[in-house]
């Protein structure tokens, strides 16, 4: 059954309750008249029945014979049909009609009623006239009823009924006034009762639709008590469920913001491998999008076996659970480690499974370095120590008597101390950089870059002459650099002194200086140092400018170099917020670059 509008069933029960109390007490109010009007003409006709008792009786006793005249002349006056009754039935007068025609009258119940010493009255249609008329019996002798016979007075219902049509009329059009009044105040009643209603529905479809700011309107002096309350209950809950919703939704933003902004990533899967949520750093890993990564099966997301795996198992366990797992990419393997733990709804119920993966790749890759750097470290030490050693025990020993040979053990261990302290200066260098960089300490200022090479060449000439290498300059003479000239001149050096070290003799180093523009349209300078030496295979580029890396240790241990020069070199433009690079072939020579900003 369809549910009806609360005005509506306001509306339509108290106009159907008054519509029928109405045409109640209409019914009754003409039931009533109707009664009085009837009692009324029936006290009138007894009234005149008891009138003519006396002559009816004395006639009766006196002289039969004239009864019937009296009768007649007496009712056509007084516009009364009278009847008068022997004590068996038989009509002995009557005004209208002639009584041996008439039938008996013993069973009328007027009659009965009368002969029973009471006053009889019926309200019926006469079979001798065919209309309906109003007959009222009197016993003629009230001592002895049943022997004096009975005087019966009636007259037609016609007057009585054109006054009770008359009044039926008025009753029923006075109804139907009332009925419409009745109907108008239901109507207002109603709307009146309803129209609160209507108000709170409509604001508890706002609450429910997120608008909690406009709250119900009460009219106290218009409404009950109970909808005023009921108002101002949902006004208070409105207010409460909008202060809630405005936590939950800065909850919701504080959280969002957090889950999206972390470096580690984060998937949630339901019990049905259904992912539920992932952010920014899993998406990236996976390369998928995030959005539409929702709802999706986790298989279909998630394509190393190993990862699907330890999800799977995670939905089992109901402790947290760890593993590393390396992922294959188009850049390389990346390791990750893997914490999964429960996850539960609001209920306390099991939901699913909360993965956290970070990528300890780069970890991985710094503890290798850091290893290998702590190895090449020992070993760069070790060996200048293990040669001051030997010479000493040596010198100790025996050759402190021949001069020739503890010259000779002074020159190596004076050798091997100056490259222990070589490797102990660029370690401290490194260290010195590292420090100023980290802390944005290093002070930059414009220079002229020609006048920068130029004393780079004169530092490196003589070892360039040593080997016959010609070391040649191509710079504007305009041309700024904003950096820190020290510095600078330490990187350039570094480099040209590589160059000369590893290229052949009377070969040439190309030392040159230009104005370029990066990918954001910024003015750099461009130094490039290009050697005529050996050159450095693809496998070594990448790393060549880690600390202690060696292409070939036994060539250029016997260069005497300590590893940390190309370090140096790359410190040096990161802390210009510069960058390095390195072009090279076997057997073509090698370039290489320092970018930085120019003057601006």
């Amino acid at each position: 059954m369809r549910n009806r509008p609360l005005f509506w069933q306001i509306f339509l029960a108290g106009l159907s309750v008054l519509i029928l109390a109405i045409i109640a007490v209409s019914w009754y109010g003409t039931f009533m008249v109707r009664q009085f009007y009837y009692g009324q003409m029936r006290d009138d006709i007894h009234s005149r029945a008891i009138l003519v008792r006396p002559q009816i009786s004395s006639l009766l006793r006196a002289r039969p014979a004239s009864l019937q005249e009296f009768c007649r002349q007496t009712g056509r006056a007084a516009r009364t049909r009278i009847t008068v009754i022997a004590p068996d039935g038989t009509v002995l007068a009557d005004s209208n009609e002639d009584p041996r025609h008439m039938d008996n009258h013993g069973h009328r119940p007027e009659v009965l009623t009368a002969m029973g010493g009471k006053v009889g009255s019926s309200f019926r249609e006469s079979k001798t006239l065919s209309r309906k008329m109003l007959y009222v019996a009197i016993p003629l002798d009230s001592d002895h009823p049943a022997a004096g016979g009975i005087l019966r007075l009636s007259v037609p219902a016609t007057s009585m009924d054109r006054v009770l049509a008359t009044i039926h009329r008025r009753i029923f059009l006075g109804t139907l006034f009332i009925i419409l009044l009745a109907a108008l105040s239901a109507y207002f009643i109603a709307r009146r009762i309803s129209r609160p209603l209507e108000e709170m529905r409509a604001a508890a479809e706002q609450l429910a639709s997120g608008r909690s700011d406009q709250p119900v309107p009460v009219r106290d002096t218009h409404v009950s008590r109970e909808v005023a309350d009921l108002a101002r209950s949902l006004n208070n809950m409105a207010d409460q469920v909008s202060r809630r919703i405005k936590i939950i939704i800065q909850q919701k933003n504080e959280l969002e913001a957090v889950f999206s902004s972390m470096a580690e990533g984060i998937l949630a899967v339901d019990l049905g491998h259904r992912v539920i949520r992932i952010n920014r750093a899993a998406s990236e890993i996976f390369q998928v999008d995030p959005q539409a990564a929702k709802e999706r099966p986790m298989e279909g997301v998630l394509r190393n076996r190993g990862l699907q795996e330890f999800i799977i198992r995670s939905l089992r366990e109901t402790d947290a659970i760890r593993k590393e797992i390396v992922l294959d990419a188009a850049d390389g393997e990346t390791l990750l480690s893997l914490h999964a733990v429960p996850l539960f709804d609001g209920e306390g119920k099991r939901m699913g499974s909360l993965v956290a993966m970070k990528n300890i790749t780069r970890i991985h890759q710094l503890e290798n370095i850091r290893r290998d750097f702590v190895a090449n470290v020992s070993h760069e030490l070790k060996t200048p120590i293990t040669a001051i050693r030997g010479c000493v025990e040596t010198l100790l020993d025996s050759a402190g008597d021949d001069p020739d040979a503890s010259r000779r053990f002074m020159e190596i261990i004076s050798r091997q101390a100056g490259r222990l302290d070589a490797i102990v200066d660029d370690l401290l260098t490194l260290s010195r950089i590292e420090d100023r960089t980290a802390k944005s300490a290093i002070r930059t200022a414009p220079e002229n870059i020609l006048t920068l090479l130029e004393a780079c060449r004169q530092t490196c000439l003589l070892a360039a002459e040593q080997k016959d290498i010609t070391i040649d300059i191509a710079c504007d003479p305009d041309l700024q650099g904003d950096c820190n000239r020290a510095m600078m001149e330490q990187a350039v050096i570094n480099l040209l002194t590589n160059g000369v070290t590893y290229s052949p003799e009377h070969s040439r180093i190309f030392l040159q200086a230009e104005q370029v523009r990066d990918d954001d349209g910024r003015q750099q300078v461009r130094i490039s140092v290009t050697d005529q030496g050996p050159g450095i295979g693809r496998e070594h580029q990448e790393r060549i400018f880690e600390r202690f890396y060696r292409c070939d240790r036994a060539r250029s241990r016997e260069a005497g170099g300590t590893g940390l020069g190309l370090a140096i070199v790359k410190h040096i433009a990161q802390a210009h917020n510069g960058t390095v690079a390195l072009h090279s072939e076997p057997g073509r020579g090698s370039t290489f670059f320092i970018t930085f900003p120019a003057s601006s």
